[in-house]
Formats: structure tokens, sequence, C-alpha cells
């Protein structure tokens, strides 16, 4: 075509570019047309990289379908996704748990098994098409919609609105796992992520003994030792996430709903896994930290029949109580309560206990200043997942604190999560709401539980 031609017809490039798009799948159809030994393509099936107009992912798009809301061809990404998830997962012996039911929602486009170019292919597609409409999030948009349908944000651990949770803005559309991944408290701590298996289960190999030095004279043999090994164990837990959906969010299915929706699912993961890794059982259930024979334990410098009060001191000796091999640790962990506590606690400056002295736990710090985002020089990460119901004497109120170096606490995930939606039930069909049920399968542990040292029994004062 001549440079006068394209002049003449098209005013603009993108007119030029839409033109050119139109005849290559006009070219496309009929070879396929006229060519036995192609298959055809079913019309609700789509692949390949995301351009600038594409739909890009939707959960609410996903259970839409699910539910009957919309056909395939409404959902054109979400079931593509699905096929191609469900096909990859088969070739590793992965079963959905409620099999045919299941939809299958990718959570962590890196955890996805990738040791082929098939699988490379489509991780780098499905993150393209999840992250897709993250320019188009309108917070103004969203902040409509909550307050239509009644949806209020939180910070992890904050209680009420009026203590700063109405301060919270909408997340921005991203992969799931980056929402919950910011909202859990290990992740903020440093903590180790690696990809699940498809099969579920992987071992981590860990150092339980090191090797020994000795003092030798001339012509002596050295002793000989040998580190000594072990295996973190790591097997998927089922952990189930069940949101309750208003159906008027199925009908704007904006890229702002889609954020209140990915935003709530992730919020409730969080909350559930942190909770499990700090003090979970074991069996059905992550192991929690806590649980560990191997983690170091530190008593309060202020001891007291009904709890125990941590003191400025303990900062150091909780620290110096870590291995040699950790040469700094990487957060604080603890409630809330318990960082404002220290950090409003201050000296006596004329009489005793009249507490209008310099504060203990920063002692630069102005009344003006806002409390530190660190303990001493190390992150202080706050979840309302650590218990304020430990007991000691007659307190049944208090708390406990962590110091540790927690990249040597590994955090193994599946790449997607069983989907499952329902309008079904009394609760549903009166309130016209849709249940989303996800199943994420999640495990993790200590590589070295000597790495992190508890502070239990404390008073929140």
């Amino acid at each position: 075509m001549s440079d006068t031609l394209v002049q003449d017809r098209f005013q603009t490039r993108d007119e030029l570019v839409s033109f050119i798009e139109q005849q290559a799948t006009t070219a496309i159809d009929k070879a396929v047309n006229l060519s036995p030994k192609v298959e055809r393509r079913v019309p609700w099936v789509t692949s390949g990289p995301v351009g600038r107009d594409s739909e890009g992912y939707s959960v609410l798009k996903a259970a839409a379908f699910a539910l009957g809301y919309i056909g395939p061809d409404q959902a054109k990404e979400e079931l593509h996704v699905h096929n191609q998830l469900r096909d990859l997962y088969q070739t590793y012996g992965f079963v959905p748990h409620c099999g045919h039911q299941s939809f299958l929602v990718p959570i962590a486009t890196n955890h996805l098994p990738a040791f082929e170019s098939r699988g490379a292919r489509l991780r780098d597609e499905i993150r393209q098409k999840m992250t897709c409409h993250a320019d188009k999030f309108d917070m103004d948009e969203a902040n409509w919609i909550g307050r239509k349908l009644g949806i209020r944000t939180k910070a992890l651990g904050t209680i009420s609105d009026l203590s700063g949770g109405s301060l919270v803005p909408f997340p921005l559309l991203g992969e799931l796992i980056d929402l919950q991944r910011n909202l859990e408290a290990f992740a903020n701590a440093g903590a180790q992520e690696i990809a699940l298996p498809p099969n579920g289960r992987m071992q981590f190999p860990k150092l339980t003994g090191g090797s020994t030095a000795y003092w030798v004279g001339e012509g002596t043999a050295i002793t000989e030792s040998e580190p000594t090994t072990g295996n973190l164990d790591l097997q998927a837990k089922k952990l189930g996430v069940f949101v309750k959906v208003n159906n008027e969010l199925m009908r704007f299915a904006s890229p702002s709903a889609e954020g209140l929706i990915r935003y709530d699912m992730a919020r409730v993961a969080a909350l559930k896994s942190d909770q499990a890794m700090l003090e979970g059982t074991g069996g059905t259930q992550i192991k929690g930290l806590l649980t560990y024979s191997g983690i170091t334990s530190h008593t309060a410098s202020s001891v007291g029949a009904n709890g125990n009060t941590f003191q400025a001191g303990d900062v150091a000796l909780m620290e110096s109580k870590l291995p040699d091999a950790v040469s700094t640790p990487t957060a604080w962990m603890m409630r809330k309560t318990m960082y404002a506590a220290l950090m409003n606690r201050r000296a006596d400056a004329v009489d005793a206990d009249d507490g209008k002295g310099s504060f203990l736990f920063h002692p630069s710090r102005g009344a003006a200043d806002a409390p530190p985002a660190e303990l001493y020089g190390t992150r202080v990460v706050r979840s309302s997942q650590m218990s304020n119901t430990r007991v000691k004497g007659a307190s049944s109120n208090l708390t406990y604190m962590l110091l540790g170096y927690f990249p040597d606490w590994i955090v193994a995930r599946l790449g997607v999560m069983e989907f499952l939606a329902s309008g079904l039930g009394d609760t549903a069909l009166q309130n016209d709401q849709t249940y989303l049920r996800g199943i994420q399968h999640i495990d993790a542990g200590p590589r070295n539980a000597a790495s992190f040292v508890l502070c239990d029994s404390l008073n929140v004062a």
C-alpha cells in the first residue's frame, strides 16, 4: 500500500492499526475454514499476550460464570485461564478437591509450575491478565461502591474506623498474592516465600548442627566431625476462604468492584494464615512458630505473679539470645496495643510514678512526635492475630512478643485457588448475596527455630 493511499484513507495511526488487525483476523478465519487439518477453537477460548484493550482477568466474572449469571462468551479470559491451569496441573497429578465443580483462580503466578516452556508462557500470560486493570482502578468509584453497599475497609489490627480504619484506602488491582502478602504479618517481617509443588509436598533442607573445631598438636590427627542436617517437611494444608458478596457488585462489574473482592479474599486469608503461623496446632492447619521446641525463650526483667512487664533493657537482652549466625534480626512482632504501651511509657520526672519524663523506649522522641516504626533500629510489625488471652496467675489478658530473623521462616503456597460460587441457602437468598469459597493450599515452618526469641506472659502496660 503506497504512502499516498495510506494518508488519504487513514487519518490516524490507530485507524491503520485497526485495519491491519481486521485483515489479519479475516485471513486467519479463511485459513481455518479452508483447512480440514486445523482444529477450530471454541468461540470463548482466547490466548496470547494481553493488549491495551484486553478485558483482563476478573474474579467477579469467574464467580458470575460459575453461577450461570453470564455465558462463556462473557467470561472468555476467566474460562481460558481455568482450562489452562487445570490442564497444566493435571500434568503433574493435581486433582481439585471438588473435581469439575471447582473453578481454578490464579493466586500467585510466581508459584505456578514453570518447569517447561508451556508453564512459563502460561505464567507470563496470566500475570499480564491479572494486572491488566491496575491503571483503571478508580478510587472515587471504589469509595462510592463501598458507601452504597455498606463496605468499610480496615487496616490489619485496627479495631474501628474511629481509630484510623477509614483512612486506609482500597488497594490497587494486582495479583491476589500481592494483596495477601501486604496484609500478612509474617510476609511484612521478611518471611521467605517459595512455591509449593503440584503434589503438595516438599522437603526443605536445614542444618541442625555445625562442624566442630579442635586444637591439635604437631603430628596429631584432627578429630573428624560432620555437620548434622535435617529436613523441614512442608505438606499442603487446606485454608478455606469464605467471602459473602452483595450481588450488586456483580452488576457493577468495574475494576473498582473487582478490587473490593480481591482485597476481601486476600484479607481473610491473611488473617487466618497469620493466626496459624503464630499459634497453629499442626495437623490440618499450619504448626505455629510458638509450638516449636527449638524457639528461644526470654523472661521479661520485671516479673509479676499475674504477668510480666517488658522493660527497656529487655530489648538488648532478647537480641543477645539470637544465635551468632544471625547478625541482625529483621523484625519485632507484637500487638498494636503492646507497641503503643511501650512507645508511650515514660520515666518519672519530679515525683515518683508521675510518668512525665522522657520516653523510655525512645528517649529522643518528643511529646509531639509520632511513634517510630522501629524499636532500637529493628522494624516493628504489628498484628492483632497475636493472642491477648495468655494466662499467668489470675490474669488471662496477657500477650507476647517475638524477635527474629524471619527469612528463616519458610512459607510455601500453591499457585492456584480452588474457587466455588453459590447463591443457594436461605441467608444468601434473603440478602441477595453470593457466597464465594476459595481453597488455598499452604504450609509454613522454621528452617531454624533458634532464629526466633519469644517473650511471653506480658502485661499490656
